[in-house]
Parts: structure tokens; sequence; C-alpha cells
């Protein structure tokens, strides 16, 4: 039993690691799997190198297009009209009945 302090000590830290387990049989199914993809035109396309060659190129800011930008759009286009014509009312109100 020790005396209390006015500092904490700082607790040991514990290495925690999981180990994965490894199955060579499986990583090489999926790599004949890949190869057989990819030979047949799915999957992902690979250069005359090796090198990979991603197929999303574009994809995002069609999208975003199709999707997010004309929402927005009409949302904007809405507001302003909604604007105008409140600002029109109030204009109204000051020239003529006022």
């Amino acid at each position: 039993m020790g005396l209390p302090s006015l500092f904490k000590i700082p607790a040991h830290k514990v290495f925690d690691f999981k180990t994965r387990y490894y199955d060579a049989q499986k990583e090489e199914f999926e790599q004949r799997v890949e190869r057989a993809k990819r030979d047949a035109g799915f999957g992902n396309p690979v250069n005359e190198k090796g090198e990979y060659v991603p197929a999303i190129k574009g994809q995002m800011r069609r999208y975003m297009d199709r999707n997010f930008v004309s929402k927005q759009r009409k949302s904007a286009n809405f507001r302003v009209f909604i604007i105008a014509a409140i600002l029109t009312m109030i204009a109204y109100y000051f020239f003529f009945v006022l």
C-alpha cells in the first residue's frame, strides 16, 4: 500500500496485436480468379507494364453532375425566384401603396 501522491504515474503500455490467419491456397485462388476476369475483360484493367489502370476516371464527376449538381441548381433557382418575388412585393408596397 503506497502513499497518495499529487501526480498520476502513467500505467505501462500493453502491446495487443491480434494475429491474422494467412491462407496461401485462398490467395492463389483469388489471384487466378482475378487473372481470369482480366483475361475475359472484367475486373481491373492492367496495361502492358503490369500496372493498374483505374477505370473510375471521370465517373465521380459524371455522378456529381447528374445527381447532386442538378438538385443544387434547381433549389438555387427556386430560391432566387422566391427572393425576387419578395423584393418585387416590397417594391410594389413602397412605390404604389405608400
